[in-house]
């Protein structure tokens, strides 16, 4: 836990007491939405609704009227259809969408996921030369697709029809595409109200326009692909808010009860508390995604897919074990690299402001994780390099911190790379082996972050005393859940409090009780945090300002309140 952070309150209390009243919740939680910049009531009505019927109309979306037609039409021709998606999570709960859905529709449908190594992203030419082969008269893209203008002419001028389905950014429109369903098109006379959501959103919406076209029970269509929706959502780090709020919030609540036997074996395998009315977004982001992410980073991304496909028993178990194993290694293969990195810092970069780190046989599928875990540590820019099959040609995985825009940095030396692509947070590159030193001395040269850029930003909801924590403020918060990406979870601070180490508990020793006291006010709670750094932090201290948020911890039917400590100065 870092303290050498600046602790920031926000001060957005924009209509506080107005959003209070109107929508019947405590000024506390107005405080937290208006601190998020939400305080319009459609907004604030999308952040505390769980029902779907609040979810943004599918007609809304570009072309999907267009594009339901030309389905129709090729499931009733019985031509054969095919499912181009991708091999991250999103990629692959949108293909699972699209084409368990087509399948039950009658359609004559397949898929492809590209292989990570072998294709990289997105649609090529190979793929729709071996559609061509197999004579596929309909590409049906999912998480990819709107950049591959070439790609798609290419497939139209052999006779097949491509639905591009996808939501990242858009440069140039496929101009062969018979229709291009994303959220981001701008070109639309009526734009969709929520551009951020992803992929299997996208094709979540895209069946239930066509069941409200030309069939009816558009509820079990949602029912059967929320939990999916919602596992892509927080996986492929969509923002919390609007549309996205609701989806992740019905789908952590009804994925425990999922009919999809391979997702449900999963779960099990997972190691999750079962017992537990619902799950989080933690337990999405950091346990279930990774696990469906390993296939497509390990080996093949289809290993995934399958397993929501299968209704075997007995395949269902051996290819969720498959998962498993992969992720295992995954994680091993991630601590392994980290700790190198780290070491590499400390030996050899540790006054450098941006880390250039050069890990000999780290797998390229794990750079990713190691530079967001180093940037983590320390707070700065961090740029991983890995081994290739090309000679002498070394890969680049980059994570950054707000203050410095590594894409920025990396395009003013743009000459000296093979490849390179990204925005401002994460890059990629390839570069050739003798020309890495150099690219650092020069990243390094020209960074002009000061000290305080490396410190890292507490935000904070409010100072909050003591004697204003009870259980029913804590469940007026909870009406507000679930929390990620542009949805933190609120934080508040309280200043001048007397700390005492009460248990210690785990096998490391890392989990901590506390007792907290201020004013003759007493709170409990617990820091995950080695024992012997607390004690020398915390204990013997006149009194420290805490960072934390309150919980009703329910042990064994008995209900308490407690702080979770997050910082501390």
């Amino acid at each position: 836990m870092k303290t050498n952070s600046n602790f920031v309150i926000y001060n957005k209390k924009k209509n506080v007491k107005e959003i209070s009243q109107k929508f019947g919740i405590t000024p506390l939680t107005s405080v937290i939405l208006c601190n998020r910049d939400i305080y319009k009531d459609d907004e604030i009505r999308k952040i505390l609704s769980e029902n779907l019927s609040d979810l943004n109309e599918a007609k809304l979306l570009p072309d999907v009227d267009k594009a339901c037609e030309i389905l129709k039409k090729y499931i009733e021709e019985k031509k054969s259809i095919r499912i181009v998606g991708d091999y991250d999570v999103d990629g692959v709960c949108s293909t699972y969408i699209l084409y368990d859905s087509i399948k039950k529709l009658g359609g004559n449908v397949s898929y492809y996921i590209p292989d990570r190594f072998r294709d990289g992203y997105g649609i090529n030419l190979r793929i729709i030369d071996e559609a061509i082969k197999d004579n596929v008269k309909l590409i049906i893209t999912c998480d990819n697709g709107i950049a591959a203008n070439d790609q798609i002419s290419y497939a139209k001028k052999n006779g097949i029809e491509v639905i591009v389905t996808d939501h990242h950014d858009i440069g140039i429109l496929p101009r062969n595409a018979s229709a291009i369903v994303d959220p981001k098109r701008k070109d639309v006379e009526t734009m969709y109200p929520f551009d951020g959501i992803c992929g299997a959103v996208v094709a979540m919406k895209f069946v239930v326009r066509y069941y409200e076209l030309y069939k009816s029970n558009v509820k079990d269509v949602l029912d059967t692909y929320i939990d999916f929706a919602m596992i892509a959502t927080v996986s492929d780090i969509m923002p919390l808010v609007n549309e996205n709020h609701i989806i992740v919030k019905y789908g952590l609540k009804s994925i425990l009860n999922t009919k999809n036997a391979g997702l449900k074996k999963l779960i099990e395998l997972s190691g999750i508390d079962l017992s537990v009315k619902s799950l989080t977004t933690y337990h999405i982001g950091f346990i279930i995604g990774p696990l469906i992410n390993a296939a497509g980073r390990m080996d093949s991304a289809c290993i995934a897919l399958k397993l929501f496909l299968s209704d075997d028993e007995e395949e269902v178990d051996n290819l969720a074990k498959s998962l498993k194993e992969l992720n295992d290694e995954r994680k091993m293969m991630t601590d392994s690299g980290t700790k190198l990195a780290l070491n590499l810092v400390k030996e050899k970069f540790i006054d450098d402001k941006v880390l250039v780190i050069y890990i000999e046989g780290l797998h390229e599928q794990v750079a990713g994780i190691v530079a967001g875990r180093v940037k983590d540590s320390y707070n700065k820019p961090v740029i991983v390099l890995t081994d290739t099959t090309e000679e002498k040609i070394l890969k680049a995985s980059c994570r950054s911190i707000e203050a410095y825009d590594i894409f920025e940095a990396l395009n003013r030396h743009r000459d000296m790379l093979v490849k390179f692509g990204g925005h401002k947070l994460a890059a990629g590159f390839s570069i050739e082996e003798d020309k890495v030193d150099m690219l650092r001395k020069l990243l390094n040269a020209e960074c002009n972050l000061s000290q305080s850029d490396f410190e890292k930003k507490v935000y904070i909801d409010a100072e909050l005393p003591f004697y204003m924590i009870n259980e029913e403020i804590i469940k007026d918060i909870e009406k507000i859940e679930p929390y990620g990406q542009s949805f933190s979870r609120p934080l508040f601070a309280t200043r001048d409090v007397k700390v005492k180490v009460m248990n210690i508990y785990g096998n490391d020793k890392n989990v901590v009780r506390l007792s907290f006291t201020k004013d003759n006010n007493v709170r409990y709670g617990v820091i995950f945090e080695e024992a012997s750094i607390i004690e020398d932090r915390l204990c013997g201290n006149d009194s420290i300002d805490i960072v934390y948020y309150p919980k009703i911890n329910d042990y064994k039917g008995t209900k308490s309140i407690e702080i979770n400590l997050q910082n501390y100065r």
